[in-house]
């Protein structure tokens, strides 16, 4: 195709065009990943939604990572070791538990 030739107003109407049709492509790829995704999940024996809330603690949160540790008082509440320190891993700690004897 030779552009050179083109009035502006034909190039902005071919670029727009093509940016309908790249919008149209990208949604497709989405679909068709989504859809490859949602078949992945099935074949062992999940939902999409179901692995989208395995990243959520019981609080709604979202998880950043694998837990690492554990509250010993309460198993369910975790922390991957990143970032700063919940209040029950110091009490732990001023209570003389070593870290290690509250991981995972």
């Amino acid at each position: 195709m030779a552009l050179d030739g083109m009035t502006r107003t034909e190039l902005v109407e071919l670029k727009t065009k093509i940016d309908i049709q790249l919008g149209r492509l990208e949604a497709q790829r989405k679909s068709d990943a989504l859809e490859a995704a949602r078949k992945a999940a099935e074949e062992f024996g999940f939902s999409l939604e179901e692995l989208a809330d395995a990243k959520k603690a019981k609080n709604g949160k979202l998880v950043k990572g694998m837990p690492k540790y554990a509250d010993p008082k309460d198993i369910s509440r975790t922390w991957t070791g990143k970032g700063r320190k919940p209040k029950w891993f110091d009490e732990a700690l001023s209570a003389g538990i070593h870290p290690e004897d509250m991981e995972l």
